[in-house]
């Protein structure tokens, strides 16, 4: 009598079953690492974007807080040297003014100024990380206004990150 090599169909079922169980239990832990990230990097480039404002307050006292996150970046993120200016002091990464309308790590991002931005200086203003797709790359959006404390909120559904305003952000609980 021959011996036939190979696995039976029992044993097929039973390691099939054990890999769909292992993939059940690995895949959502994956998926919510990458949102921990993505939102780990929000909360990050809020606080870059925060300190970025209160360099860029003391280097033009005149003019106060930046308007726009492109006042806070170097002009183009090529690799020479920046000159900072008021229109672009170099203080934040080159890729951030691109994310108010394509997602950076999962995040948009904005900077408005608080109050009348014609009123110089600028005494206030808000920036703001919100999730591209809630619930798939961040559960939570981000702010700060001028006292340069982090607030949050769990959203339902995708929020415009222009509409988050400095009351809205006041108004939100501060992070832990």
């Amino acid at each position: 009598m021959l011996k036939q090599k190979g696995a039976s169909l029992p044993e097929v079922v039973i390691v099939l079953v054990l890999a769909m169980l292992l993939a059940a239990v690995i895949i959502p832990r994956v998926l919510n690492s990458k949102v921990a990230a993505n939102e780990a990097s929000a909360v990050g480039n809020v606080d870059v974007i925060t300190m970025a404002q209160e360099s860029y307050k003391s280097a033009y006292p005149h003019l106060g807080y930046a308007a726009s996150l492109s006042d806070l970046a170097p002009p183009s993120c090529a690799k020479k040297p920046c000159a900072p200016t008021p229109q672009h002091a170099c203080l934040i990464d080159c890729a951030l003014p691109a994310a108010t309308a394509a997602s950076k790590d999962g995040y948009f991002y904005n900077l408005s100024p608080g109050n009348n931005p014609v009123t110089l200086p600028r005494k206030r203003y808000v920036v703001a990380a919100t999730a591209a797709i809630p619930a798939k790359t961040g559960n939570h959006n981000y702010c700060a206004v001028e006292d340069r404390r982090i607030r949050y909120t769990q959203p339902q559904q995708a929020t415009s990150v222009s509409s988050i305003s400095w009351s809205n952000c006041r108004a939100l609980p501060v992070m832990p």
